[in-house]
């Protein structure tokens, strides 16, 4: 039931020969077949609506006994008089023609429709979920409580860059885990990676550069920059990843996924890290190192960013995998010759994430709960990922490979150039879904598969999954 809204419709011309209940009638009918009074809506009681109008109540329930008697309204005892619900007459008036959308809307249509053709996978075998169920809440809590007990600290405008105790939190993170050496200055907070794209993009590209991107890549990076008007050269992968020796002269912008190349798993090794950083160099191109869920490696390469003497590297790492996705928490961390661009682009885009989650976040990592977690998911996605490894290498058909799978939150599986992923993908069983290989490559037709997580779990649903999805492979 949709409570009485706004009367300006119903106010009475009195300057016009038309009688006042005649009018109050029609414009009544009116409101009612434009829409602006919805199926349901109850109207005022009459004495009330009388007063409103400034009309007597004798006219106003003359009006309402006319529009019940018509079917527009229906009078509920000891409830009210409601427009009727199920009156199907059309009540919206009817446009008088499409609107072109802008160019940059326009732009955004072929790029939506084809994320949403990548879809989304759902259940045990859901990619991109930490296991939720195990997020030291109470711990959170307890911070969060304290900060906010300081709210006030944490109303006004905060800096763009995000807050220095966040970002010396995480200046100390990324030196331990990742060789990572940035002072806090050259490090901005953003909502996640895509956040990080984005202000990447927006700094150091124009409309028509060339960007390099993984093939298959992924598929929100690939939005971020067909968005913001990049051409987009797509470089094959292979089992060590980006083959960089494919790497075209003319790119300006190169992302990857070198510590576990999303989506097929490779690490790029230490060569064509530094072929790589060469062309860089010589193009007079920035690398975008996306390094998402390198902290559940336990022997990784040191980042991409700790080799880079040119300042060539701007390096996205996110709290997504490692805590939350729902946190929106990210960070960027650039050469100190663009910081003040980023700081300043930030200020435009944006001013900034919460304040007092940033205070929360900054505890959490210098209180050493950061990296116990990290310690403890790191045994857990160990022994799920082992789960779903022995039961796939047992039970599926010999067609299909299982990717690099010893490190991060997927594996990825695949299968002979005939596979039709998509299809098979689309109908699973018990309404669970992966994501197809496929729909995340750019141009390559030779990637045929899918992307298969064990993180969300638990254990036992988890093998029932990978049982009943192997199986089905068979047939």
């Amino acid at each position: 039931m949709k409570e009485p809204i706004g009367l300006e419709p119903l106010f009475p011309d009195r300057s016009a020969g038309e009688p006042l209940g005649a009018q109050l009638v029609r414009r009544l009918r009116g409101a009612i077949k434009s829409g602006f009074f919805p199926p349901d809506t109850r109207l005022l009681p009459s004495r009330e609506l009388a007063q409103r109008l400034g009309l007597s109540r004798n006219t106003v329930t003359a009006a309402l006994e006319q529009l019940v008697a018509e079917g527009y309204l229906e009078a509920r005892v000891g409830a009210g008089t409601f427009v009727t619900a199920t009156l199907h007459e059309e009540r919206r008036p009817v446009s008088p023609g499409a609107r072109a959308l802008p160019k940059r809307a326009a732009r955004l249509v072929p790029i939506k429709a084809a994320l949403d053709a990548a879809g989304f996978s759902s259940g045990p075998l859901r990619i991109g979920s930490p296991a939720y169920a195990l997020f030291p809440i109470r711990t959170w809590q307890r911070l969060a409580r304290k900060n906010l007990a300081s709210a006030g600290a944490f109303l006004d405008y905060g800096r763009s860059a995000g807050l220095l105790a966040l970002r010396e939190a995480i200046a100390r993170h990324i030196a331990q885990f990742r060789g990572v050496v940035a002072d806090p200055d050259r490090i901005t907070i953003v909502e996640g990676a895509q956040g990080a794209l984005q202000l990447a993009a927006f700094v150091l590209t124009q409309h028509g550069d060339t960007a390099v991107v993984e093939d298959p890549c992924y598929q929100l990076a690939r939005g971020v920059f067909a968005a913001n008007g990049l051409a987009l050269q797509a470089v094959a992968v292979d089992d060590a990843g980006l083959r960089t020796s494919e790497l075209p002269a003319d790119a300006k912008l190169a992302y990857l996924t070198p510590s576990h190349q999303f989506p097929l798993g490779g690490t790029l090794p230490l060569a064509r890290r530094a072929e790589l950083l060469v062309w860089a160099r010589r193009a007079d191109a920035y690398v975008i190192e996306d390094d998402y869920d390198s902290e559940f490696d336990a022997h990784p390469i040191p980042a991409l960013q700790s080799l880079d003497r040119d300042q060539r590297v701007i390096y996205v790492g996110t709290l997504s995998k490692t805590l939350a996705p729902g946190l929106r928490l990210g960070y960027v961390v650039v050469p100190e010759h663009l910081a003040e661009s980023f700081r300043f682009a930030r200020a435009l885009l944006s001013l900034g994430a919460s304040a007092q989650l940033q205070a929360t976040l900054a505890d959490f990592i210098a209180g050493g709960h950061f990296s116990r977690h990290v310690r403890r998911m790191m045994k857990v996605y160990d022994r799920r990922r082992n789960i779903l490894v022995e039961i796939l290498s047992r039970k599926l058909p010999s067609s299909f490979t299982i990717g690099p799978a010893q490190k991060g939150l997927h594996v990825a599986v695949t299968g002979p150039g005939d596979f039709d992923d998509v299809r098979f993908a689309n109908s699973m069983p018990n309404g669970e879904r992966v994501l197809p290989l496929s729909r995340l490559c750019v141009k390559r037709t030779d990637c045929k598969g899918l992307l298969l997580g064990f993180s969300s779990g638990p254990d036992a649903a988890l093998a029932r999954s990978a049982k009943a999805l192997a199986s089905s492979l068979g047939l």
